[in-house]
């Protein structure tokens, strides 16, 4: 068996059902061999730049608690990949990266999109090294198998994250033995088995709920990763104790349940900082090593004896917080053993707590837009609650549109919610939000909140959305700038706008284009009338993909904890 069909085939006997991609010189064998051997299990998805095939491997990988594959050939299309597999790499996703590279016979020798490192090739090898956690090249027959499956393994072990097994085209002809089925069974042995948790470590924290009297749970999107997830779930509800999520697990615990205080970070809601701050005299991390991003305003707060991380991986929590304590172990397996001891760990919620959010407060922006209109963003975004799926995925893009969707908006019921904090890039949700809808159930739907500038960036991806007939819809938050950065200048350099804005775009239309009109819905709205009406209409469309143009009329800040004064006025 040569070694491209070796590939496939054990992908497809593995459980892989995509490979998202764009083909080239020196991918094209892997595409072939999906073409042959595939058999409808394990299909290739034709994405619009290779960047957002990492980005839909990343989030699929996330959303469904599995393997997330992407391709690229050579040159431009494997530094194409580069970001979204960063991205995998510092929210520890697991992802497989299969790259193409010009035949080892041409290294350093003229070869077009040679990353030999020769005289003034790229260095490929050490580029993929500094932004996953494993990379292998494969030259020779003998090594492919060891290594491949190395690979698998080291993607899922401890913490997870991003592998890049490289290609040269000359490999596919060599001739490997065909997998052995007792190698999946293996694999998948291996990535279920955990880190010990050893009786002390639960017996200790344990020890520390007793005593405490207000603790509080912060669950972190870490839990994804571990095969026994719905064991810190199960302990939250039947304890009891306060549960508050980040930014990366907005989802992640029910936001309708009593025990729920809301959202930590930099776009979190104000009454739980203030609830950790100053009444909690436990806090119990979960799944998370709370980066600035997911920490926001309780930094200081955190970095205490009386806050105890339970992560699989240790050392960055450690470089954080140095005096905060530390169970390294996995997640889910400590809280199965913990809720296993639950006697006499129960906490009513607190007296007199109300859920708030910052006050909507208008910016002082100059207005450039060239439309009539009275659309704000907070109004957009209460309206669209209704619309959310009750069973599918919520993703969130880069920016100001992203903080006050997560801000204002609950996430209902098995809805899952994804944002990009690792590396940040704008445009994620956008081929993310396939990723996510793809092996979802015939129930399922996906909703996007997304600013213009990204949709700049990233918007074609959407035209596979509508190949693949996804009921995802794309709402984009149109005001003409990169709202963030537009609100820095505005903050940080005496509003001085400098390559912040740009003349108006038609979304709608450009998104028209994409299909006919069955095959795509669009609608565009500038005041709340036009939105509930555009609502209205899409609910007779929620089968096929949409986007929605929202042209917002005046910019509002941003409930970005950095941005606002600390006597921001909240309501419950």
């Amino acid at each position: 068996m040569k070694i491209n069909d070796a590939i496939i085939y054990f992908l497809r006997e593995y459980g892989v059902k995509y490979i998202y991609g764009v083909s080239g010189a020196n991918i094209e064998h892997i595409h072939d061999s999906i073409h042959r051997l595939g058999q409808g299990k394990l299909v290739s998805v034709m994405s619009k730049s290779e960047s957002g095939a990492a980005f839909m491997a990343d989030a699929h990988a996330r959303v469904h608690h599995t393997l997330g594959v992407c391709c690229a050939t050579s040159g431009g299309g494997m530094l194409n990949l580069l970001v979204g597999i960063a991205e995998s790499y510092m929210e520890s996703v697991p992802v497989l990266a299969l790259v193409g590279q010009p035949p080892t016979s041409l290294e350093g020798k003229g070869a077009f999109q040679d990353s030999s490192g020769f005289e003034r090739s790229v260095k490929g090898e050490q580029l993929w090294e500094s932004v996953a956690k494993h990379m292998v090249k494969i030259t020779k027959a003998e090594d492919f198998w060891p290594e491949f499956l190395l690979a698998l393994r080291v993607a899922f072990a401890g913490r997870p994250g991003p592998v890049v097994v490289l290609l040269p085209r000359d490999v596919y002809d060599l001739e490997v033995p065909e997998p052995n089925p007792a190698w999946i069974e293996q694999l998948q042995a291996d990535i279920i088995a955990t880190p010990v948790c050893e009786p002390a470590m639960v017996t200790r924290v344990r020890a520390a709920l007793i005593e405490a009297k207000k603790p509080v749970l912060i669950i972190g999107q870490g839990i994804r990763g571990s095969p026994k997830s719905d064991a810190v779930i199960q302990f939250a509800i039947e304890t009891g104790i306060p549960v508050a999520t980040t930014l990366s697990s907005r989802g992640d615990y029910p936001n309708n349940l009593q025990n729920y205080l809301g959202m930590i970070g930099m776009a979190g809601h104000p009454s739980v900082h203030q609830y950790i701050q100053q009444e909690a005299d436990l806090i119990l991390v979960a799944g998370s090593g709370l980066s600035v991003l997911n920490r926001g305003p309780l930094g200081p707060r955190l970095d205490h004896s009386k806050t105890i991380f339970i992560n699989i991986e240790s050392s960055s929590i450690r470089h954080s917080f140095p005096r905060a304590q530390v169970v390294e172990v996995d997640v889910g397996d400590f809280f199965e053993r913990l809720f296993k001891q639950r006697e006499g760990l129960t906490w009513p919620f607190p007296a007199n707590y109300k859920r708030q959010v910052y006050k909507p407060i208008l910016s002082n922006l100059p207005d450039h837009r060239n439309w009539e209109g009275s659309l704000l963003q907070s109004q957009a975004i209460l309206a669209l609650q209704e619309i959310l799926p009750n069973h599918g995925h919520l993703l969130f893009d880069a920016g100001n549109c992203a903080a006050a969707a997560m801000h204002y908006s609950l996430v209902p019921a098995h809805t899952t919610s994804t944002i990009a904090l690792g590396m940040g890039g704008m445009g994620y949700s956008i081929g993310g939000a396939i990723g996510a809808q793809l092996g979802s159930d015939e129930h399922a739907r996906t909703v996007v909140f997304v600013g213009d500038g990204a949709f700049l960036m990233c918007g074609l991806e959407i035209h596979t959305a509508v190949a693949l007939k996804l009921p995802i819809l794309y709402v984009v938050f149109n005001n003409n700038q990169h709202g963030m950065c537009t609100t820095r200048q505005q903050l940080y350099f005496e509003g001085r706008l400098e390559c912040v804005s740009y003349p108006c775009v038609d979304i709608a239309q450009i998104a028209r284009g994409l299909g006919n009109s069955q095959s795509i819905w669009t609608g565009q709205a500038s005041s709340l009338d036009e939105l509930q009406d555009c609502l209205r209409d899409y609910r007779q469309h929620m089968e096929v993909p949409g986007v929605l143009d929202l042209r917002i009329s005046r910019e509002e800040v941003p409930p970005f904890t950095a941005f606002l004064p600390p006597d921001a006025e909240v309501i419950d």
